[in-house]
């Protein structure tokens, strides 16, 4: 009779149990409560599934159930101490989070367990600008380009870089081969004027708008933008081209249309 009955119970579970495969297919085609449902039976049947926990940490994070994810990808540590994508996962939650110390210190144990991965390596580069530890961004973003020297945002960012560190010219030379190699050219012109606003580099910022206007007159947030580097040497013009670019929904020309009263 107990043989009967437990041979019963495997048979239920195993009925029951999910799938890993099925799970997968459902977070590739985001579907990733369905992902979770499944996966969830994945590990009650075998609690040390470490693919498991990362899948369903991963859709967690699709979600933005942030404290279920870092729940998993903890749970995998405890499992394999040294798991690159575990700390990367980690990582990449602060990063959300804005937790940006946290974000740098697990993601420089990422590179540690994956030294070639590029996504990887820039996203700790970010971290690293937003902690103002630029030398070291400089590094791993380095590091980033030997693997992928035709990666974009590699320049993009060694381009802020630079900018903080108060070298000019290899500030402009980062973003000149930014635009180089940006897929989508225009919208990388509007990228490298944002930086160089931000940066106090106006006019390199007004030329960088100025192209993207003259292509695509309709882009407001380029028109809004623009403005505001001319504000100082030519308010008439600046006015009308924030007051055109908030009449077409430009909340940046909006939040300072002020200027003009």
């Amino acid at each position: 009779m107990r043989l009967l009955l437990a041979c019963t119970c495997m048979l239920m579970f195993s009925a029951c149990g999910g799938d890993f495969n099925q799970a997968r297919g459902y977070f590739e085609n985001q579907q990733f409560e369905k992902a979770i449902s499944e996966l969830d039976w994945v590990l009650f049947m075998k609690m040390s599934d470490v693919e498991a926990l990362q899948l369903r940490a991963m859709s967690h994070e699709a979600l933005e159930e942030y404290e279920e994810a870092l729940t998993d990808y903890k749970r995998i540590l405890q499992l394999k101490p040294r798991d690159g994508n575990a700390y990367a996962g980690i990582g990449k939650l602060y990063w959300e989070k804005g937790a940006y110390k946290l974000a740098e210190q697990h993601l420089l144990l990422a590179a540690k367990e994956k030294p070639e991965d590029v996504d990887l390596l820039i996203l700790l580069g970010r971290a690293m600008i937003k902690n103002e530890h630029y030398q070291s961004a400089d590094e791993f973003l380095k590091s980033a380009r030997e693997i992928e020297p035709k990666n974009a945002a590699i320049y993009f960012y060694r381009g802020i870089v630079q900018a903080n560190l108060g070298d000019p010219w290899t500030t402009a030379a980062q973003f000149n081969m930014y635009i180089m190699y940006a897929p989508d050219n225009l919208k990388a012109y509007y990228n490298r004027g944002f930086a160089y606003m931000r940066m106090g580099m106006t006019e390199w910022a007004k030329e960088d708008f100025d192209y993207v206007v003259e292509k695509n007159p309709n882009h407001y947030e380029a028109l809004a933008r623009r403005a505001m580097c001319m504000i100082d040497f030519n308010p008439s013009q600046a006015c009308l081209d924030l007051q055109k670019a908030a009449q077409n929904g430009s909340d940046y020309a909006k939040e300072n249309l002020d200027l003009c009263r």
